[in-house]
């Protein structure tokens, strides 16, 4: 017995990978394993870098896929047309076929779907364009650059792309570029690139990382701790060396009460400090979840892991809204008291697109404009972490621009590192 065919094929269409005979797991490579293949260096990593974790070994892995305790308003997935309700309706797949699968998945994602030429041709096409820009007194014409038919336009602005967001040139209109302060003065296109960018002997290697996978995070998509087996799932990674992360919404205390092996690090979803706001954002598919999530958060000090609650930033809806929920938050947080607080802006991504038609707040959906407006700035995450912080006397530790990523101590040793040494 296998989850609907329908439901295979609209994640299929949308790059997952279902695996195991029942096809109620799944995984898809991150952007940021991506991106970090395109330079190899730790400036392209995810958030996650903040405790050693390296975005080319890590696998974006869910052994439940149809099935979540939620209908997040945020949530990715396709919940209206994707989902499979709270609760399995398929015979589990075992475990240990399930890691086999998500290793060679991976494995065969690297080497058949990420191929190294493509990222040695973007180190090439990006040394060819600096180059253009240093003979035309540092000017770059994207339209004209295209019209010479090198590479194909969507090379090209995918390298140019990359070049501006490492800062090699600046824009104002997305089709002139100049190149940004201090990169005429070096001495050539390739210094430029070898110095700000990447080099091939950095890709190449990177590259060759990523086909041996370390890291497993189960947060894919779906609630994880459904799946009845997760303890032995993450027992099987830890036999393969992998560290995990799980990301839970916190519905199933009983679960993770129950557990022998734990993750590595255990995420927790914070819902809001007030139930209604939790109803109207998280929108529970059973009665008593916002209780059950009490419970999880009671029980985080007795977890023999490392633990972070998480604020997934809805701007308007959760944290920079007209009315305050600062000092509830602060409340939450130290009745769990965890070992970290992490605040991560809200991202238009996948059907997150529909989040305005999810909130009955009219629009078509699938319109990047109907959102756009809930999702927070770097700073707007900076000030309600700063805001947390003042309130609940938490250290800020790290933070990451682009992937508008804050991480606060709550309860972590001061001084004490938090990068992971072992699963």
């Amino acid at each position: 017995m296998q989850t609907p065919e329908a439901f295979q094929q609209a994640y299929r269409r949308s790059h997952y990978r279902l695996v195991g005979k029942a096809k109620h797991s799944a995984i898809k490579p991150c952007h940021w394993m991506i991106a970090k293949l395109y330079t190899g260096r730790d400036n392209r990593n995810c958030y996650k870098g903040y405790f050693g974790i390296r975005s080319e070994k890590c696998m974006q892995v869910t052994p439940s896929l149809p099935y979540c305790t939620h209908s997040c308003v945020f949530c990715w997935r396709d919940v209206e047309a994707g989902s499979l309700g709270p609760r399995f309706t398929v015979p589990p797949d075992d475990p240990k076929d399930l890691v086999d699968a998500f290793v060679r998945n991976q494995v065969n994602i690297v080497r058949h779907g990420l191929h190294l030429d493509t990222f040695l041709l973007n180190q090439e096409i990006m040394a060819d364009m600096v180059t253009t820009a240093l003979q035309q007194e540092n000017k770059l014409d994207i339209a004209e650059y295209n019209a010479l038919q090198r590479y194909s336009k969507v090379k090209n602005e995918v390298a140019i792309t990359l070049l501006r967001v490492l800062g090699v040139v600046d824009t104002a209109d997305l089709r002139h570029y100049e190149l940004g302060a201090g990169m005429a003065d070096m001495a050539d296109a390739e210094a430029i690139v070898r110095e700000r960018v990447t080099t091939k002997a950095e890709i190449e290697r990177v590259y060759q990382e990523a086909q041996s996978p370390g890291h497993a995070a189960i947060s894919l998509a779906g609630e994880p701790t459904l799946y009845p087996f997760i303890d032995e799932l993450v027992e099987e990674f830890r036999l393969r060396s992998c560290t995990t992360f799980i990301v839970t919404n916190g519905t199933t205390p009983d679960t993770l009460a129950a557990m022998n092996s734990l993750p590595t690090q255990l995420y927790i979803t914070l819902p809001p400090p007030d139930e209604a706001l939790y109803r109207k954002i998280h929108r529970p598919l059973e009665k008593g979840m916002y209780g059950q999530i009490m419970k999880t958060l009671d029980l985080v000090g007795s977890l023999s892991c490392r633990t972070c609650l998480r604020i997934t930033l809805v701007k308007g809806l959760n944290g920079l809204s007209p009315e305050s929920l600062v000092d509830g938050y602060v409340d939450l947080v130290n009745r769990a008291n965890p070992n970290f607080l992490e605040i991560k802006g809200f991202a238009v991504e996948a059907r997150a697109l529909l989040l305005k038609k999810r909130l009955g707040l009219g629009g078509t959906g699938d319109k990047i404009g109907e959102s756009a407006s809930f999702a927070p700035s770097h700073e707007d995450v900076m000030e309600f972490a700063r805001q947390l912080a003042d309130a609940g006397g938490f250290q800020l530790l790290e933070q990451v621009e682009q992937s508008r990523d804050v991480l606060l101590r709550v309860n972590w040793p001061e001084g004490k590192s938090i990068r992971i040494e072992k699963p």
